[in-house]
């Protein structure tokens, strides 16, 4: 199995009082055992890694100063976690995208903003799944790929 990691899954880990806390914890947990086991890839675009930094980096502040979690280094929520890196492989790879999302998004509403887009392009392109907890891009489920939340995701 092939999931895009949206950073909301990521980042509801390492807030406890995010709506799915629980639920990305644990998901995180069987993405890990399923990685380790060959049984799935993670990928992500370079977002994932950029609004996780910028949100624990905001946490770590919030603290006053205070120390982080034990073993916390930077990027805590993925720590442990192989995630692939996905990469545009040209323009045309980008613009062929859009394309196809044009012809499809007919009658729907506009994209809120363009984060979204990055994470169905990877998705789209790796021909994986999009795992997440965002309500605004869990509307896009089959306009170009699979989008889901994480309790939904059958990990081997």
């Amino acid at each position: 199995m092939r999931i895009v990691l949206d950073s909301s899954v990521a980042i509801a880990s390492v807030r406890p009082a995010e709506p799915g806390h629980a639920g990305a914890l644990a998901f995180l947990e069987r993405a890990r055992a399923a990685v380790a086991a060959g049984a799935a890839r993670v990928l992500a675009p370079p977002e994932l890694w950029l609004e996780v930094y910028v949100v624990e980096q905001r946490l770590a502040s919030s603290r006053r100063g205070a120390p982080a979690a034990a073993g916390a280094g930077p990027l805590a929520a993925l720590e442990g976690l192989a995630v692939e890196l996905v990469v545009p492989a040209g323009e045309d790879a980008l613009t062929d995208f859009l394309g196809l999302l044009t012809r499809r998004m007919r009658g729907r509403r506009p994209f809120a903003n363009a984060t979204d887009l990055v994470y169905l392009w990877a998705a789209h392109g790796a021909e994986a799944t999009v795992v997440t907890l965002d309500e605004g891009l869990l509307k896009y489920h089959g306009v170009v790929c699979d989008v889901t939340r994480p309790q939904h995701v059958r990990l081997g």
